[in-house]
């Protein structure tokens, strides 16, 4: 019998059935307890908790707090339906939910890019429940989460969002312009691409 182990403990009831579907679905339970083993002694998030990046859609404002305090404030541009959660790839829309900072490049087009671990457990959770999904895109996406790693891009939950800047396109904040994306100036995403360590929470509301 499967038994909820500390992994299975920290997601949500919907979460974990489709945890437990994609387990039956893989060739064997040694196998998923052999990989579940080795992604739980992935390094923590402890060191990283003193930042918290905090985004509301609807005010076009991102946050950054550092020790409990806050630090400093954006104007921020998104995708361009600005309305609602991501859902499907190319809906142009800027996801709502908990993520983290998976990993942080210098970009030709976006100056600096600081990617988001869209689509998360709970994205995969309601793409596998809809039939977005497949039970093995489904682990891919738990698998990364729990490593802490930028997740795959390549269902039709899309990905590959993040936090970047303009690159050479004109500045003009507040107007809604990405495929979903976060936008703020070259200035302030060359701050946050220095500041923010991987890992960094960032959670977005509508």
């Amino acid at each position: 019998m499967l038994q909820a182990g500390p992994v299975l403990t920290l997601m949500t009831g919907r979460a974990r059935v489709c945890a437990v579907a994609s387990f039956c679905a893989m060739a064997s339970f040694c196998a998923v307890a052999s990989l579940l083993a080795g992604v739980m002694l992935s390094p923590t998030r402890a060191d990283t908790q003193e930042y918290l990046v905090e985004v509301w859609k609807s005010k076009h404002r991102m946050e950054v707090w550092h020790d409990g305090k806050l630090l400093s404030t954006y104007e921020v541009a998104f995708g361009k339906e600005p309305l609602g959660d991501k859902e499907v790839q190319g809906d142009k829309r800027t996801p709502v939910g908990r993520y983290f900072v998976a990993e942080k490049h210098v970009s030709g087009r976006f100056h600096r890019f600081l990617g988001l671990s869209y689509p998360n457990i709970d994205d995969a959770a309601r793409g596998y429940e809809e039939g977005l999904i497949s039970a093995s895109q489904w682990a891919d996406i738990f698998v990364a989460e729990v490593r802490e790693r930028m997740p795959t891009s390549s269902t039709r939950l899309g990905g590959f969002i993040g936090i970047h800047g303009y690159g050479r396109r004109p500045y003009v904040p507040v107007i809604d312009w990405t495929d979903g994306c976060l936008a703020v100036s070259n200035e302030e995403a060359e701050y946050l691409y220095r500041t923010l360590p991987i890992g960094t929470p960032v959670v977005i509301y509508d």
